[in-house]
């Protein structure tokens, strides 16, 4: 039964394994990160009620519990054609998946910037508590809003946190602009969700994307359009290299995620904007971005916990349950980047197919370019650099948050 299968054990168990491929005279071709540790759950949720498909996502996923709870709500309200929720119902949701973005972000920083990390943690989970999740598993949204209000006194001890939270980003930024980052090579396209006037919106829903140029491919598309904006080449597999369907297959490759969030939008947060610019200037990479959504994020945050409709209002409206024979999509861009929630329903409201599309899986061509270019130096820096590679575009595995050197990554070499 789907119940009894942990994944998250599954994935807890998988070494990190780069492949890599050479020709008969022992030159490197290919690299590639073995995804084959991080099963999809697609197949095992075809047949079962599709009401039921969220809660065993995120505790099949439950490396980020909080955004497949969220987009797998959202896609339930698609299906019933449900687009306007309560403000407070919003207001709710959107300080649980702040909170969560940093808490994802900040397991990586536990033995570089311990100080900091356990400040943000604190304030996050603080975040999420007064959302309505102090556990694990999230349990703030229902289809159609949310399941209770904030508790004044668990958002007043969130907003008591907030001077020291913002001072540990803040440090976490100014850090981060000093350390070198390796140029940004990555020739494909870059995906995150925007509000209205075109600004990061991680819980937004519209859909943006700009080439290496910085051209808009993409502007401001909602998930009703999802079909038509990505195809998968490989639909199914761990790997199933999603593509921009505008771009073609051969050269539609994206990534989402941190770099991808900031090179797609402006922020509407001032001090993470004007970092922001630093960023875009000089050249700085993926550890510098994660510091500054970390950073845009507690100021989301903090203008949250000014608003009343956290405390009063109506928390949920009317649905329809009738969820047969139709297509919904849901989404959230998370601490790794986009994650889409896709369910098509029979008529009686069973999985016909569910696709979940993970950011890991958005960032493989990324990952594996990085890869690549690690793969061609000599000796123990090889190693150190195919590491390297691997924490930059962070997929959602354990070997992400591994303290330099300890990352037990296999490295295999195929021949052609």
């Amino acid at each position: 039964m789907i119940q009894h299968v942990n994944v998250s054990q599954i994935i807890d168990a998988a070494p990190a394994r780069v492949v890599l491929t050479r020709d008969g005279e022992g030159t490197l071709t290919d690299a590639a990160f073995d995804l084959s540790g991080l099963p999809r759950v697609d197949a095992m949720l075809t047949g079962r009620p599709v009401v039921e498909v969220p809660a065993l996502v995120e505790r099949l996923c439950g490396i980020c519990p909080q955004a497949h709870h969220l987009a797998g709500t959202r896609a339930l309200e698609a299906l019933s054609g449900l687009t306007d929720l309560p403000p407070t119902a919003t207001a709710l949701r959107r300080l649980l998946h702040y909170s969560s973005v940093i808490a994802i972000h900040i397991v990586g920083l536990i033995v570089t910037d311990q100080a900091e990390a356990l400040i943000l943690r604190r304030f996050a989970k603080a975040g999420m508590t007064a959302s309505g999740s102090p556990g694990h598993f999230p349990a703030t949204a229902v289809p159609g809003g949310v399941l209770a209000l904030a508790d004044p006194a668990k958002v007043k001890e969130c907003v008591e946190l907030v001077p020291e939270a913002l001072s540990a980003a803040l440090r976490l930024v100014e850090r981060s602009l000093g350390v070198h980052a390796p140029p940004d090579h990555f020739d494909g396209a870059d995906l995150a969700l925007v509000d209205d006037q075109g600004n990061l919106d991680l819980f937004g829903m519209a859909l943006s994307a700009v080439s290496p140029d910085g051209g808009s491919v993409l502007d401001r598309m909602g998930p009703e359009l999802w079909d038509e904006i990505v195809a998968e080449a490989v639909p199914g597999s761990s790997a199933p290299k999603p593509f921009i369907r505008a771009l073609g297959a051969s050269s539609g490759a994206y990534r989402v995620g941190p770099v991808a969030q900031l090179r797609v939008a402006q922020l509407a947060t001032p001090q993470a904007s004007d970092y922001k610019d630093q960023w875009r200037t000089q050249g700085h990479g993926a550890a510098c971005a994660r510091a500054i959504i970390i950073l845009h994020c507690v100021e989301t945050i903090v203008d949250l916990l000014a608003n009343p409709d956290l405390v009063t209002g109506t928390l949920i409206t009317e649905w329809s349950a009738n969820l047969s024979q139709a297509i919904g999509v849901g989404w959230v861009d998370g601490a790794r980047g986009l994650l889409v929630h896709r369910y098509e329903t029979t008529e009686d409201a069973r999985v016909k197919q569910a696709t979940i599309l993970t950011p890991t899986a958005q960032n493989e061509p990324w990952l594996g370019g990085l890869l690549r270019r690690a793969a061609q130096g000599s000796g123990k820096s090889v190693q150190v650099s195919l590491e390297d590679a691997i924490r930059t575009v962070d997929p959602c595995l354990p070997c992400s948050s591994a303290p330099a050197g300890t990352m037990d990554l296999v490295v295999d070499t195929v021949s052609t």
